[in-house]
């Protein structure tokens, strides 16, 4: 890493504690298993509206054993306010099953072995590492992915791009708390149309840098 990325990269960190000191995984899960349920469960949708339907399946199921005996049409019912919910319940299912039939009934450590599963891609695969193993990784979703575009760190829609730019720049032991920052910096100004740049804490490091406030 060059002295200047090392700068950027220190002065990102200091703005970025400063504003979200407390960021962390806002999904409630008590357990590796939970945890990847409830990603599963939160893709187009808010975390407060997952952590609702996670209150309802933790009332009724305990451990990858109580799902991977259901049907996932049982499952349908109880996830229908989250999008994709037929999916999702055919996903959480069968990742059930192929635990036990794989792995023991246990959720793997390895991000290789996490994304066998069905419906866990990479970046579900890292928030459950991170938060649920406390394994360095970088999840980028859609925050992550769209400032770190406005950033200039790296190309267009280019997840593997944005992973490799701030695993190079900062230092491993951040990755975790850094996803949940810029997870917060994204919902609170850097959204997708209208960001708020003028509370940006971040603004002088942004290409938006100078353009008029949008909101």
């Amino acid at each position: 890493m060059t002295r200047s990325k090392t700068v950027h990269a220190a002065c990102l960190r200091e703005k970025l504690c400063a504003a979200y000191p407390d960021a962390a995984c806002e999904l409630l899960a008590k357990d590796p298993w939970e945890l990847l349920i409830a990603v599963i469960l939160s893709a187009r949708t808010s975390d407060a509206r997952v952590n609702q339907v996670m209150a309802v399946l933790t009332e009724h199921y305990l451990g990858p054993e109580s799902y991977a005996h259901m049907d996932p049409h049982e499952l349908e019912p109880m996830i229908k306010s989250v999008p994709l919910y037929q999916a999702k319940a055919r996903y959480i299912v069968e990742s059930a099953r192929m635990l036990l039939q794989r792995f023991d009934g246990q959720v793997p450590k390895d991000i290789g072995q996490l994304q066998i599963l069905p419906g866990v891609g990479r970046k579900t695969a890292s928030v459950v590492l991170g938060n649920a193993f406390s394994i360095p990784t970088i999840a980028v979703d859609v925050h992550v992915m769209r400032i770190c575009e406005r950033l200039g760190l790296c190309e267009a829609g280019n997840q593997m791009n944005a992973e490799e730019a701030l695993k190079e720049r900062f230092d491993d032991s951040y990755w975790v708390t850094l996803c949940h920052q810029l997870i917060r910096l994204g919902r609170d100004c850097c959204r997708p149309k209208r960001p708020w740049c003028s509370r940006c804490p971040i603004r002088t490091h942004c290409d938006r840098h100078g353009v008029e406030d949008e909101r």
